[in-house]
């Protein structure tokens, strides 16, 4: 028997590209509070002519967020009960043999670095094709060949690190949350969800694709051993518990450690709900029980991803809030002061909830344009991909914003279409987590497009997950559902949008 009058303390931590956080949840009465302790800007850096993540920073202001977790969980009369740690996927750290990295224990010269897939190389796929072409690999691991696939950056390095050492000793690869747990435990692991992003994971087993890994000459690396989320790791080491003030070693759990599987934990794998994570990038697609390893999902550009409790989802990965942040720096650039990308959201939604005639519609280009990935000048851009197809540009900044909006609802709606004619089964509903699920107008413009109801929230989709994935686990929560259910902070309820 579950007592869940007893108050149980979690942090997770969640790493975005743009930034990361520390959320604390409370679980006490069958609720889950939510509060952020500590939030920190995140974005690549350039050291020795390469682009990387400023792990070494990041993994420093992760502590003073779980110090402070700690801290409120002791204030409260209780104790900091678990850790969890999601992050975006691809991107690996590589530690022992020939990396000047060895256990947190141990001497360890430099940080563990973190190569930034923006500076991966772009003929990557083209030299791994020679290999092992593209839809074979597909088969296997369901995932899409772009230069950003872990595959590649992996063969890049093996060249640079001669990872094929006849001593035997290998350099291990670790994801970005694995090395969180590495640093935080001391022991190495690998977790599904973050591995299945990384065009290696065998989509049948659940395990590394060894023949994959052999002919693509990776052999040389050790990949650790995958285990499924909700997966208790240990204790914090004594450093990292003395670090952090605590008074006992806190429980370290892999949890959907793919920030994308942390967002979508309460789906269920019956294929009837568009699921929309909605932050910087959108992922959009379906929650199956099985993945979908077929050409006709390849060349409808979708990507199979691990969910949690065994789920698999059928994802594709479109632009999102992106546009709108670039649009705001832009436009910030322009009059020399910082523009309020809130204000503009806000004032476009009024003008189009005003708007009586339906005919009257924005301009829509394709957010799937590889020229809307790398940062500038984002509304000319739009402007430009519109008059390519024979439309009007945007007229202002408002009307920008409508463009971006309506854009992404089309997206949307086509994606509905896609996934039905892959899996034959019908949507029925939309559900929109995330930042996004706080744009009105994006909720509203979606429901028009699809003919579908929309249900938007809850906004801190990674961390609710992440942590409900840990109360399971901990045995202080009796399922997932139960989380959801009536889990929600007051501040981040579910809503709902109908066809218009």
């Amino acid at each position: 028997m579950i007592d869940q009058a007893v108050p149980r303390f979690h942090a997770a931590v969640d790493l975005g590209a743009s930034s990361g956080r520390v959320m604390l949840g409370r679980w006490a009465d069958g609720r889950l509070e939510l509060t952020e302790v500590h939030r920190f800007p995140n974005g690549p850096i350039t050291q020795d002519g390469r682009l990387r993540w400023d792990a070494e920073r990041l993994f420093e202001e992760t502590l003073v967020g779980l110090a402070e977790a700690v801290r409120i969980a002791e204030t409260a009369g209780g104790v900091l009960d678990g850790i969890g740690v999601d992050s975006w996927g691809v991107d690996v750290a590589l530690v022992g043999v020939g990396t000047g990295t060895a256990m947190p224990n141990g001497s360890a010269p430099t940080f563990p670095s973190v190569p930034h897939h923006r500076g991966a190389d772009a003929d990557g796929p083209a030299r791994a094709a020679v290999l092992v072409d593209a839809a074979t690999a597909y088969a296997v691991t369901g995932v899409l060949e772009q230069t950003i696939n872990t595959s590649y950056q992996l063969r890049s390095r093996a060249e640079e690190l001669d990872a094929r050492r006849a001593d035997g000793d290998r350099p291990t690869v670790l994801l970005v949350p694995d090395l969180w747990v590495w640093l935080l435990t001391g022991v190495v692991g690998a977790e599904r969800t973050i591995a299945s992003t990384t065009q290696l994971l065998d989509q049948g087993t659940g395990d590394w694709a060894a023949e994959l890994i052999r002919r693509w000459g990776l052999d040389g690396f050790d990949f650790p051993p995958v285990v499924a989320p909700g997966t208790v790791v240990g204790p914090t080491t004594p450093e990292v518990t003395a670090r952090l003030g605590s008074s006992m070693p806190i429980p370290v759990h892999r949890v959907a450690e793919h920030d994308t599987a942390s967002a979508l934990a309460f789906a269920r794998p019956d294929g009837a709900e568009l699921l929309v994570s909605s932050g910087s990038w959108s992922l959009v697609g379906v929650c199956l029980s099985a993945p979908v390893l077929t050409e006709h999902a390849r060349d409808a550009g979708f990507t199979n991803e691990a969910g949690v409790s065994g789920s698999s989802l059928l994802l594709r990965n479109l632009a999102g809030m992106w546009l709108l942040t670039e649009c705001a720096r832009a436009w910030s650039a322009e009059d020399g002061s910082a523009v309020d990308l809130v204000e503009l959201v806000s004032a476009a939604t009024a003008e189009a909830e005003a708007e009586t005639d339906e005919d009257v519609r924005p301009a829509v280009f394709d957010v799937a344009d590889p020229r809307l990935l790398v940062p500038g000048d984002m509304p000319e851009r739009i402007a430009t991909l519109c008059r390519e197809t024979g439309q009007r540009p945007p007229s202002g900044r408002s009307d920008t914003v409508r463009s971006v909006v309506e854009s992404l609802a089309v997206a949307y709606a086509e994606t509905v279409r896609a996934c039905e004619a892959i899996t034959g089964v019908t949507i029925r509903s939309v559900r929109i987590v995330g930042g996004g699920s706080r744009n009105r107008l994006l909720c509203a413009r979606t429901a028009a497009r699809t003919g579908l109801p929309v249900t938007a929230g809850p906004a801190e989709a990674s961390a609710l997950g992440n942590l409900a994935v840990q109360l399971v686990a901990a045995g202080h929560a009796p399922s997932l559902d139960a989380v959801y259910r009536h889990g929600q902070d007051d501040h981040d309820h579910d809503h709902e949008r109908t066809p218009t």
